[in-house]
């Protein structure tokens, strides 16, 4: 074989390779620790008609009681009640109880200090798991979509 057809068969290889094992695994229940709570899974944006994009890694999760975007009569914003980082897989998870009402938030850290949450969502956690998922669209738009 010459050395250009080896190239070209090496370039499809890693092409193939990388098509079934470099996307987003979107069958993220095995990394979930929790029994009861809120779980899922956060992705960038991508183009084109059903594409899941890569997972949003290390983004700040946030869960409030009330609207993360609502300051209370002293103009002080809510706190969150639980945060965490997304992991390698874009994922999250809150343990909370059943019947509990609240945010779901989703931000960047600020330059000065703390985070500042660009999207959230109101979530009702029923008994067992509830699984949200966040897709980025332009910018920090994006769609919240309740999967389970």
């Amino acid at each position: 074989m010459n050395s250009r057809k080896s190239k070209r068969a090496l370039g499809v290889v890693v092409a193939g390779l990388c098509a079934w094992g470099c996307g987003t695994n979107t069958m993220i229940e095995s990394q979930v620790t929790i029994t009861q709570g809120l779980y899922g899974q956060l992705t960038q944006s991508c183009m084109g008609s059903g594409c899941i994009g890569a997972p949003r890694v290390g983004t700040n999760v946030a869960w409030f009681a009330t609207n993360p975007y609502e300051k209370n009569d002293a103009g002080v914003e809510p706190k969150a009640l639980f945060e965490t980082l997304s992991s390698k897989e874009g994922v999250y998870e809150f343990a909370l109880d059943s019947s509990t009402r609240g945010y779901l938030a989703i931000g960047l850290p600020r330059a000065t200090s703390g985070v500042e949450y660009f999207t959230a969502t109101a979530a009702n956690i029923p008994r067992g798991l509830a699984r949200i998922d966040w897709h980025a669209g332009p910018g920090n738009d994006g769609t919240w979509t309740d999967v389970r």
